[in-house]
C-alpha cells in the first residue's frame, strides 16, 4: 500500500496552480531534459519503462497512456462500460450490412474482435501505435500498427474505402482533429458512417456546482492544462459534433449518457454503470496522471501517486453524487459530394467575392 508523505497533496495542488505559468516552450524543454528515462525506438515492439509502468516507444510521446498489463485490465473495464452504456450495442449509427470497417485506436482490440464476431461478412481492421492485441482467430479481422495522425495510405495501396470508421477514447491524442475528420471523410464510401465516443472531462454533481477545491475539478484543470501544453485537447467531446459537421458529414447526431461514480443513483441501470465507472477510475487514474504529471508538469512520481490516493478517497464518498458524461457522435458521408475537395476549401471558395 502506498503511504503518502506529508505535504504531497499540498505540493501537487501547488503544481496545478503552477500550470498557468507554463508555456509550450517550457513543456518542450522539460521533455528534452527527460532523456534519462526516455527510450527512442523505431520498432513498434519497443517499449519504454518509467515509474513502474510500460509505455510505447515507437513514435515516443505520441500517446500519453501506458500499455502494460494494468492498462489491459483497464481497457477491459472500459469496453464493458461502453457496451453496457449503449445497451449492448457496438454502434449507435444506423449501419446495415457493414462490409469494410476501421477501428482507430483499437488498443487491445476488444471492440474490433466483438464487431468481427458479430459481422462475419465484414472485413474489420484495427489500428494502433502499439501491437497490444493477440493474433486474431477471426478470418475477417486483422490488426496493424498505424498512426492515425500520419498520412493515410489506404487509397494509395488500392484498398477499398470503408463504410464504417469507429474511434473512442482518443482524447489527448490528436493535435489536428479537423485533419483527422477530413481523412475519415475521404476514406468513407458515400453513405458511410463515422462514429466517435469520448468521455467528457467536465465533472457534474447532483448536489449542485462542484467547488474549485473538489478533486474532480482538479482533474479537469489537470487535463485542460495538459491539452494546452501538449497541443492535444482533452475537450474533444465538447467540439466533435460541430467539427464532424464542418468536415462535410450530414445527419450528424449527438447522444449524451450519464456516468455516475458509484452506485448512488436510484436507477438500477445507472447503479450498474456507476459500479463499472468507479472501477474505470480505480484502474485507470494512475495511468492517466503518471506520465503526463512527471514528464510534462514537473511532478515527482510520489506527487502523482498522492493525487491518485486523494482521488481514491473521493471515489469512496458517494454523498458527492458526482457524474461525468459519455458523448457519442455519429454522422454520414453524403451520397453526393465533390471528390478530392475538403469541406473547408469548398466553403472558403463559396465565401470569396
Amino acid at each position: 500500500m502506498f503511504q503518502r508523505k506529508a505535504g504531497d497533496q499540498l505540493r501537487t495542488t501547488a503544481h496545478l496552480a503552477e500550470f498557468d505559468e507554463m508555456t509550450t516552450h517550457d513543456f518542450e524543454q522539460r521533455l528534452d531534459s527527460d532523456a534519462s528515462t526516455r527510450t527512442l525506438a523505431s520498432s513498434p515492439q519497443s517499449y519504454r519503462y518509467e515509474n513502474g509502468r510500460r509505455y510505447h516507444a515507437y513514435r515516443d510521446g505520441s500517446y500519453w497512456g501506458p500499455n502494460d498489463e494494468k492498462d489491459v485490465y483497464h481497457q477491459t473495464v472500459t469496453h464493458h462500460l461502453f457496451y453496457r452504456t449503449l445497451d449492448d450495442r457496438m454502434l449507435l449509427a444506423p449501419v446495415t450490412d457493414p462490409r469494410n470497417v476501421l477501428d482507430i485506436g483499437t488498443g487491445v482490440g476488444l471492440w474490433a474482435v466483438n464487431f468481427a464476431d458479430a459481422h462475419p461478412e465484414a472485413r474489420v481492421t484495427g489500428t494502433d501505435l502499439s501491437p497490444l492485441w493477440e493474433n486474431p482467430v477471426q478470418p475477417n479481422l486483422r490488426f496493424q500498427v498505424d498512426d492515425c495522425c500520419s498520412e493515410w495510405t489506404y487509397l494509395e495501396e488500392l484498398r477499398e474505402r470503408f463504410d464504417v470508421i469507429h474511434m473512442r477514447c482518443l482524447y489527448g491524442s490528436v493535435a489536428d482533429w479537423n485533419q483527422l475528420y477530413r481523412r475519415c471523410f475521404e476514406h468513407l464510401i458515400p453513405g458511410g458512417y463515422i462514429e466517435q465516443a469520448e468521455m467528457s472531462i467536465i465533472p457534474h454533481s447532483c448536489n449542485g456546482p462542484l467547488p474549485h477545491a473538489s478533486i474532480f475539478r482538479q482533474w479537469e484543470c489537470f487535463w485542460r492544462k495538459c491539452g494546452v501544453l501538449t497541443g492535444k485537447s482533452w475537450l474533444i467531446s465538447e467540439t466533435m459534433k460541430e467539427s464532424i459537421e464542418e468536415a462535410g458529414f450530414v445527419d450528424v447526431c449527438e447522444r449524451r449518457f450519464k456516468w455516475p461514480i458509484g452506485m448512488w443513483s436510484s436507477d438500477p441501470k445507472l447503479q450498474e454503470i456507476g459500479r463499472w465507472y468507479r472501477e474505470f477510475w480505480e484502474s485507470g487514474m494512475e495511468g492517466w496522471v503518471m506520465a503526463l504529471g512527471t514528464r510534462c508538469l514537473g511532478w515527482t512520481a510520489s506527487q502523482a501517486r498522492a493525487f491518485v490516493e486523494e482521488t481514491r478517497k473521493a471515489l469512496s464518498d458517494e454523498t458527492n453524487r458526482v457524474y461525468f458524461e459519455l458523448v457519442v457522435v455519429y454522422g454520414r458521408r453524403p451520397d453526393h459530394f465533390r471528390p478530392h475537395t475538403s469541406c473547408y476549401e469548398h466553403r472558403r471558395t463559396q465565401s470569396q467575392p
